[in-house]
């Protein structure tokens, strides 16, 4: 009996439902409707929502819009610069969506809310859609071709940004109907305003030259070139005016000056107030300022024209640098962190001076002091930390005239190293925090150094530290004079005694030349030897990290220059255990020094390796022999 009175239960709930909801539906909701004639649209949005009488009819519109049919006219626009679909996609949406916005004529049909939705009903008919398109189209072609024939006006005039800003007006005009054909009659013929328009952008820089007086020149690095560069921007001849240019270096690094727009007359002047490398030739490249091209490099029209991005005009500035390059002579007053001192060498030597041995041979002399002080310990949750302070002051002075260029310091740096680490260790990653500092901010002051080569150099060598004077305690004891000597009147035979070979002192050692080549790592010079008609330079790599370190050397990055100037081949590689004439990879272990080997063709002496692997890391050693 029970079982049975469940089942009547069921199909009473079944049969009658438990709310009047479902049965209030209108067809409408259960059913979208179709009309030959009209587009519909439903929208719905829950009554809990803020709002939800706007949304539902949101909701309703973007229904009616996605019914509607984007046709792509064959002459228009879009099909002209078909893509394999993409592009056309992108812009039959961007039409949809405002389409959307604009539309107009459409009525509400019916409305109904259940217990907790609301339903909205639109309908839209379509002869009233396809005239609100045609008047929409209409429009687009007047506003268009008046953008389009004021551009061409502008740019017979020389205004080059302003013709370019109305033909970027006309394309916006014509955007939301550029699926259809837009014909009209300019000057008794009919032209494709969506084509003209399109080509008018795509083609605003042919013709255009910008042209350098002079285009050469010649510099000294660390000072500036007195006279200006004339920058000249023409089309087809006619010069362009208020045209934003711009100019950095392409190769080579200095100071440039900011440039106003070209006047009347196409042109506008470019001051190099320094030159900070000595790269014997170097090239600053000229170019237009492109923020007018904003709209082209986002959204539908990146695509559209990507190509007249790509081809903007420029043009190149040659320097050639005097050959007699700047050298610095390098001092320590102290030093606590050799480390510190090689980089500082190596900055100045690898980017912009010459560092020779002498202070009489020095344009400019460079005076360091850095100190390096063990701290407290830091408590950490696995384990405890020692701190370590850097300090560091470099000091750079004309030697010609004595005149302070820069002073550039770093007070304090602390770092963190693990107790268990030791004293010269700590000191050893207290002095590569300082170097990273020091990469950063001194390479950058550096540039901003300009001095004045004319004059002599003074005589200054390395100055004798004081001597004490000594102090006499007591007289010293008089000299007996000589005894007198008679000759003989006969030689006596002499026996002469064995030769004995005179001992020449040993030659100095030559001081090791150390290098660092990236941040801990070192290339320290051994030996140069010949065999044959081949050469090798023998030189070792010394990772002072300390984790491993993988270096990877290809025969094109290295350069080998001899005594008369001639770059020489690299034939072969060995790093390590590894050799070969084209590439090689080597894991460089902590303080143990790997071995190199560069074979070259045969050579008295290299006036230049230079140095470089794949992650573009550099190094040079000079006048190796």
């Amino acid at each position: 009996m029970k079982h049975w009175l469940l089942f009547i239960l069921a199909v009473s709930l079944l049969c009658f439902p438990l709310s009047g909801q479902q049965t209030d539906r209108p067809d409408w909701v259960r059913q979208h409707p179709a009309d030959g004639l009209s587009y519909s649209g439903i929208g719905m949005a829950k009554t809990s929502e803020e709002d939800y009488l706007q949304k539902a009819k949101q909701n309703a519109l973007s229904d009616l819009v996605s019914a509607i049919q984007v046709e792509v006219a064959t002459r228009s626009l879009l099909n002209t610069l078909e893509d394999d679909g993409h592009l056309k996609q992108t812009f039959v949406e961007t039409i949809r969506m405002e389409a959307r916005a604009e539309i107009e004529n459409f009525r509400l049909v019916d409305s109904w809310q259940g217990d907790n939705e609301y339903w909205v009903y639109y309908e839209l008919n379509k002869d009233d859609y396809e005239a609100f398109m045609e008047a929409r189209r209409q429009k687009a072609i007047r506003n268009g071709f008046d953008f389009w024939y004021k551009g061409h006006v502008t740019l017979q005039q020389g205004n080059l940004i302003t013709a370019i800003e109305l033909f970027s007006n006309g394309m916006d005009a014509i955007r939301p109907v550029l699926n259809q054909e837009l014909f009209c009659s300019y000057e008794g013929k009919t032209i494709n305003l969506a084509t003209e328009l399109y080509a008018a952008l795509a083609g605003v820089f042919d013709g255009i030259t910008i042209v350098l007086n002079p285009a050469t020149v010649s510099a000294t690095p660390f000072q500036g070139i007195r006279e200006p560069i004339a920058i000249g921007v023409y089309r087809n001849g006619n010069p362009l005016r208020n045209i934003r240019l711009k100019a950095e270096f392409v190769s080579g690094s200095g100071d440039l000056s900011s440039m106003s727009p070209t006047d009347e007359s196409g042109v506008a002047a470019l001051y190099v107030r320094n030159i900070t490398s000595k790269q014997m030739q170097q090239e600053i490249g000229i170019s237009l300022i492109d923020d007018v091209f904003r709209l082209f490099r986002k959204g539908s029209y990146a695509a559209l024209f990507k190509q007249m991005l790509s081809s903007l005009p420029g043009a190149t500035l040659t320097v050639n640098m005097a050959q007699t390059q700047p050298s610095a002579y390098v001092r320590s007053v102290q030093s606590d962190m050799d480390m510190v001192e090689r980089t500082v060498k190596s900055l100045l030597n690898n980017n912009f001076f010459n560092v020779v041995t002498s202070p009489s041979e020095a344009d400019i002399i460079v005076t360091l002091d850095n100190k390096c002080r063990k701290g407290n310990t830091v408590p950490g949750e696995l384990y405890s930390f020692i701190e370590f302070f850097s300090t560091l002051g470099i000091k750079i002075e004309n030697n010609r005239t004595g005149q302070t260029m820069l002073s550039y310091s770093i007070n304090n740096e602390r770092t963190l190293v693990p107790e268990n680490k030791s004293a010269s260790q700590g000191k050893n990653m207290a002095a590569r925090e300082l170097i990273k500092r020091l990469n950063r901010e001194f390479v950058r002051e550096l540039k901003k150094v300009t001095f004045d080569r004319t004059g002599v150099i003074p005589e200054r060598q390395h100055v004798e530290p004081d001597l004490p004077v000594p102090v006499v305690d007591r007289p010293l004891p008089e000299k007996n004079p000589e005894p007198s000597v008679s000759v003989p009147g006969v030689v006596p035979e002499v026996t002469p005694s064995p030769v004995v070979p005179v001992q020449t002192p040993e030659p100095k050692p030559q001081k090791i030349m150390r290098v660092e080549w990236f941040d801990g790592v070192f290339v320290e010079f051994g030996k140069l030897t010949t065999m044959g008609d081949k050469s090798r330079i023998h030189l070792k790599v010394i990772n002072t990290n300390t984790d491993d370190c993988e270096v990877d050397l290809y025969h094109m990055n290295l350069t080998v220059v001899n005594e008369k100037g001639e770059e020489k081949p690299v034939t072969n590689l060995k790093l390590g255990a590894k050799s070969n004439n084209y590439r090689v990879t080597a894991l460089i272990v902590p303080d143990l020094p790997t071995e190199m080997v560069v074979e070259v063709g045969k050579l008295q002496s290299v006036a230049l390796f230079q140095l470089k692997d794949f992650k573009n890391n550099i190094v040079k050693l000079r006048d190796l022999k």
